[in-house]
């Protein structure tokens, strides 16, 4: 049996660590509001959509440990089958969700309004906190959901092919965060919109100068968003080989 960095069973690291993602949420939300007293001004209520939506993956993990459980102890066959494979694509779908709120930095300085030396500002320091805590909390949401996941294809297939898995879902996600950002589509769209979003990206693909801002962007995320999943996966196991496999 796999045990976490606080010595008990997975299922309560896991539990740890969501009560830990809601507490920083909860914290955006404050200084969100508080924020908007402070300055009088109606600013940044889109910033709970992009937490919702980055709360999404991790809703679906769960989801998807249900109908694993289901599968596997009820002994459900096609139909079982079916649900994981249709939580998993949308999983998949929403997944850059929760790292695309490191993106949402930007906004501070659209909407800050300096005034003399802003490092002495009080307003300043809570435009930057908040987006800050908005993306730890996404590098954090999409380790849980990804490690979720993935200790299921290691369970079934084994450490090395669940790694693989964890790299190809980073990058995937990187360039869903550079669509999500500029071209402006939702994950929905992929249902809605198919032949718009292809004939955005082949537009981009016959564009160099778009094409090599896309792959420095993604590229960047992609670090970001890769260490900050190994980091804090490795809070959440402790990444070792007990009995059948590690990870």
């Amino acid at each position: 049996m796999n045990e976490t960095v606080w010595g008990t069973k997975p299922w309560t690291g896991k539990l740890i660590m969501l009560c830990a993602l809601g507490l920083a949420t909860l914290f955006c939300f404050w200084i969100g509001s508080h924020l908007r007293v402070y300055t009088g001004r109606e600013l940044y209520r889109f910033l709970n959509w992009d937490m919702f939506l980055a709360w999404v993956p991790v809703l679906l993990a769960l989801l998807l440990d249900g109908a694993i459980a289901l599968h596997r102890y009820w002994r459900m066959r096609w139909g079982g089958t079916v649900l994981i494979v249709l939580i998993g694509m949308c999983w998949l779908l929403f997944y850059p969700n929760a790292a695309y709120l490191v993106t949402d930095l930007i906004h501070p300085f659209v909407h800050y309004r300096p005034s003399g030396r802003f490092a002495e500002d009080l307003e300043f320091w809570y435009h930057l906190f908040l987006f800050f805590n908005a993306g730890l909390l996404g590098l954090g949401l999409g380790t849980y959901a990804l490690s979720s996941v993935q200790q299921h294809i290691a369970e079934r297939y084994g450490s090395l092919i669940a790694w693989i898995f964890a790299a190809i879902v980073l990058v995937l996600s990187s360039i869903g965060i550079y669509i999500g950002r500029f071209i402006r589509w939702n994950s929905w769209d992929v249902f809605t919109k198919p032949q718009s979003i292809i004939n955005n990206v082949m537009m981009i693909i016959n564009d160099p100068s778009e094409l090599r801002f896309m792959l420095v962007f993604t590229g960047m995320i992609l670090v970001i968003s890769g260490i900050g999943y190994i980091l804090m996966r490795g809070g959440m196991y402790m990444i070792r080989r007990t009995g059948g496999y590690s990870w």
